[in-house]
């Protein structure tokens, strides 16, 4: 497996197919990243609103909660009859 398939497979739901979880919870992890970085380096005036950092933390808290919540919660798939018919 090749690092770009990995990373392909985290934004994989379990039934192989790509979700928005994933990668809202990415983009929203990146953006309060950035923010954090920037703020770090800028001064107190030109800060962003603290109900908006927080909004991207639930957003984002709730995107990788439900995409973990999905990876470890699996259906059961029945089994096929195939000598019924």
């Amino acid at each position: 497996m090749t690092f770009k398939e990995w990373i392909i497979d985290l934004f994989k739901d379990e039934r192989g197919s790509i979700s928005v979880k994933p990668i809202v919870a990415m983009i929203g992890a990146l953006f309060l990243s950035g923010t954090m970085l920037t703020n770090s380096f800028t001064h107190g005036d030109i800060k962003p609103s603290a109900e908006l950092v927080n909004a991207v933390v639930i957003i984002t808290a709730i995107g990788m909660g439900a995409d973990t919540l999905d990876k470890f919660t699996h259906k059961k798939e029945e089994p096929k009859n195939d000598e019924l018919g």
